[in-house]
């Protein structure tokens, strides 16, 4: 699979994760309605939707799994010097990771759904039976065959509901288990892929924390060059500084040395005497 291909098919899993995560909120927010209701021809029609969105959401959750595996499978066959080896691997582990959450938060919505229709039979239970200990309360929770307690009192209307509500709760319990016996087993059979796939991770991993560290000692030698570049810059104006105004010192000198349009002779007779004789020169003024 060529690299757009590749990048193509990750970001239409990840696509179809998130319609997931969508169908699971819907179903939780039905389940609520279900829970909430008091019309059972309202409820009916909530369970049916709610039957179609799970079954929708089990055909998607298999079809990612496969979809998913075979990405690892291809990864697996790429030579390691393959420039998009490490991309692909980080793609997967993301979608893998991803997928995982979604079937655990999947599998605790239901979880928690199974357990409050348990404890609407037990309500129910309880209405025809309200001396019913636990033990014999947990036995018809655990078995939708178990009705004697109603044989005697099915006369009513009042038991005549409260058996149809139990039995009704009794086959959503059942679908319930049923999803989340699925769940546990498509979340078992990914962790067994990431627990194969350790060792490729281990290598990323390791590879990441290797550019992340040479990243950094590239970024501290640059600010250190960059530095070392500004003094050098610094040092150089000094030095021009200095010789300028060395320059500066001898054009003064040389300038406060030169000689005055003043003409000085010098007689010497002898040592006692010497005489010092100035002749200025006056240019005439008029011949």
């Amino acid at each position: 699979m060529s690299t757009q291909g590749f990048l193509e098919e990750t970001n239409s899993i990840e696509d179809n994760i998130s319609a997931i995560q969508q169908n699971i909120s819907r179903i939780q927010e039905l389940q609520t309605h279900i829970l909430g209701s008091t019309s059972s021809m309202q409820e009916d029609v909530l369970n049916k939707e709610r039957s179609i969105l799970m079954d929708n959401t089990k055909s998607l959750l298999f079809q990612i799994k496969d979809r998913i595996k075979k990405i690892e499978n291809e990864n697996s066959r790429l030579p390691k010097t393959d420039s998009t080896i490490d991309l692909r691997k980080r793609r997967h582990i993301h979608l893998h990771d991803k997928f995982n959450r979604v079937l655990d938060e999947y599998r605790g919505i239901e979880d928690t759904y199974m357990k409050l229709q348990k404890d609407r039979i037990i309500r129910q239970y309880k209405i025809v039976n309200p001396a019913a200990t636990q033990d014999e309360i947990d036995d018809y929770v655990s078995n939708s065959s178990n009705q004697p307690v109603f044989q005697h009192t099915l006369r009513t209307g009042e038991a005549r509901t409260a058996l149809a509500e139990v039995q009704k709760r009794h086959g959503d319990i059942k679908q319930i288990e049923s999803t989340i016996s699925e769940l546990a087993a498509l979340f078992t059979e990914m962790q067994l892929q990431v627990e194969s796939q350790d060792p490729v991770i281990q290598d990323i991993e390791k590879s990441t924390e290797e550019i992340t560290t040479k990243l950094e000692q590239a970024n501290k030698d640059i600010e250190e060059a960059r530095k070392s570049s500004q003094g050098s810059r610094k040092k150089k104006w000094i030095l021009f500084g200095v010789i300028f105004v060395v320059i500066l010192i001898i054009v003064v000198i040389i300038i406060a040395q030169l000689p005055k349009q003043t003409n000085v002779n010098v007689t010497t007779t002898s040592p006692a005497n010497t005489f010092v004789t100035v002749t200025r020169n006056n240019t005439p003024s008029g011949t």
